[in-house]
């Protein structure tokens, strides 16, 4: 047997395209099948369940809708409440029903929902229209009675799949691009961003409490930054709370690490402009290279080192946290972001990426393991002799692997734990090996004294310029020197053969003129 539902006395939304009212509210009764009739109608469930599953929306044991089912929900009805009142008056109502199942209400059906609504629930329907609060209850109704192709059909037309995530084919993610270029938030999203931090920051008090940075994504599938990478990766206030530029920097990070994602939630957070307006692809970083300058307004910086040189202290210091002298290792890849003023005035957005000692080896692994990167540190604890050399091999790693692949990038050295006292012959060998290279000097720095400032200017500014600070072993030299010696062979052999020509030419011509003359 089956529960089914009669049309007769229904009134309330239609649905043409599926043949039956939008909101039914006839009267329940049941059938008695015969084995003729159950099997055809096995199937139809069967498809139904596959077409219209009812995981993702409703919660069976709990009876109400899920999470990710009222942040989609309360998005499409805030995309519908275009006088933003905070209710879906008769025109707008009557707008969401022929975008969803092209057919219009009629005065009565309107009155038939609403009166159904204020029924079963208080603040369903306020003098404005429908409300919030009734929009969700009909929609749990039809689930609750079986309609779940009503709910699916609201839910795709506005461009979600079956995990209420928007669909791939409605975010147009730059995605044919070379390896070293990267994507980037435009000016426009930028502005947008800026407009919706004050928009939420309804203390101005410049920054944003976790309930206020919580109702910015409501109408998101989940709020993107509590979780790995993202969670503790910006500046903060000492109350917890996202400043500006934490709350920036961590959608730049966003849109350097998942651009798609990064998309999606300026969609679902109510970004209106074209979604082609929202990211750019940055020019590859061998034509600045070439260029000598770059248009990046994002930096992307390795940071190498070994166990206990300071990398968790110096991320740490970026955005802001105090100093700690427990030693906790990090056993995963692991990312910061922050805005970094430079010399002028001018502002860009530095991300910084802790790259485990022992996930080094298999970072190299991939040839293009590089080409995202604009810059690299290499730390070493300046009082530890072991940690220098390491550091050097860690150095020497990566810029062979950089001359294999040709995506050689600037390097940096840090002497961290300045406020130590170094270890013997420490600025000798220091300064043999970055001569060695054509490298600068180490930088010092005590992350613990908290002047590791300037360090972050240092790395943007080696970034702005990327045909500078790369280093070159002894093996790229070499291979640089055959390159040359090849190109100056190719250019004498073409000279030469050039000239031979010529009076091969010349030497023809005069014999032709002779025999002409006589």
């Amino acid at each position: 047997m089956f529960l089914c539902y009669s049309n007769s006395d229904s009134s309330g939304y239609r649905d043409s395209s599926l043949h039956h009212s939008f909101f039914p509210v006839g009267k329940c009764f049941l059938f008695d099948y015969n084995f003729e009739q159950l099997v055809p109608d096995v199937f139809y469930y069967a498809q139904k369940a596959v077409l219209h599953p009812t995981a993702p929306l409703f919660d069976q044991e709990k009876q109400t809708l899920k999470p990710r089912c009222i942040r989609a929900l309360k998005r499409i009805f805030m995309l519908c409440d275009h006088d933003m009142d905070g209710a879906l008056s008769d025109a707008e109502l009557n707008e969401f029903q022929v975008k969803c199942f092209n057919a219009p209400l009629q005065p009565a059906e309107i009155v038939g929902v609403k009166r159904v609504v204020q029924e079963r629930i208080r603040g369903g329907v306020s003098d404005l229209g429908l409300t919030l609060e009734g929009f969700l209850f009909l929609h749990a109704l039809f689930i609750e009675k079986g309609r779940l192709e009503t709910t699916w059909a609201v839910l795709r037309k506005f461009g979600y799949n079956d995990e209420l995530k928007l669909r791939d084919d409605i975010l147009p993610v730059p995605t044919k691009h070379a390896p070293d270029q990267t994507v980037e938030l435009t000016n426009e999203a930028i502005d947008f961003l800026r407009g919706i931090f004050r928009l939420y920051d309804s203390d101005n008090d410049g920054s944003l409490q976790p309930s206020e940075f919580d109702d910015i994504f409501v109408t998101a599938p989940e709020s993107p930054w509590t979780v790995d990478p993202y969670v503790d990766a910006a500046e903060r206030t000492p109350q917890g709370n996202l400043t500006i530029n934490g709350f920036l920097s961590e959608w730049a990070l966003m849109t350097t690490l998942d651009p798609s994602y990064c998309l999606a939630n300026l969609i679902c957070i109510g970004y209106g402009g074209d979604p082609t307006s929202a990211l750019r692809v940055t020019r590859r970083r061998s034509v600045d290279r070439k260029k000598k300058q770059t248009e990046k307004n994002v930096f992307h910086c390795f940071v190498f080192g070994p166990k206990k040189s300071g990398k968790s202290a110096l991320l740490n210091s970026f955005i802001g946290r105090t100093f700690s002298s427990n030693y906790t290792p990090t056993n995963d890849v692991r990312y910061v972001a922050n805005a970094v003023e430079q010399i002028g005035g001018s502002q860009k957005t530095l991300i910084l990426q802790e790259i485990p000692e022992d996930g080094v080896k298999k970072l190299l692994s991939n040839k293009e393991c590089l080409a995202a990167c604009d810059v690299a540190v290499f730390l070493y604890d300046s009082s530890d002799e072991y940690s220098w050399k390491r550091s050097r091999e860690l150095l020497l790693d990566v810029a062979r692997r950089g001359e294999e692949s040709g995506y050689g990038v600037p390097c940096l050295l840090i002497a961290a734990k300045d406020d130590l006292d170094p270890f013997p012959m420490s600025l000798q060998n220091s300064a043999r090996v970055t001569q060695q290279l054509g490298m600068e000097a180490p930088i010092p720095v005590g992350v613990k004294l908290r002047d590791s400032k300037s360090v972050f200017s240092r790395i943007v500014s080696a970034a702005e310029h990327p045909h500078l600070s790369i280093p070159e072993t002894e093996k790229g030299k070499k291979r640089k020197r055959y390159r040359r010696l090849v190109n100056s062979s190719l250019m004498f052999v073409s000279v030469t053969v050039g000239a031979a020509v010529a009076v091969v030419g010349l030497a023809a011509y005069r014999a032709y003129a002779a025999r002409k003359n006589t």
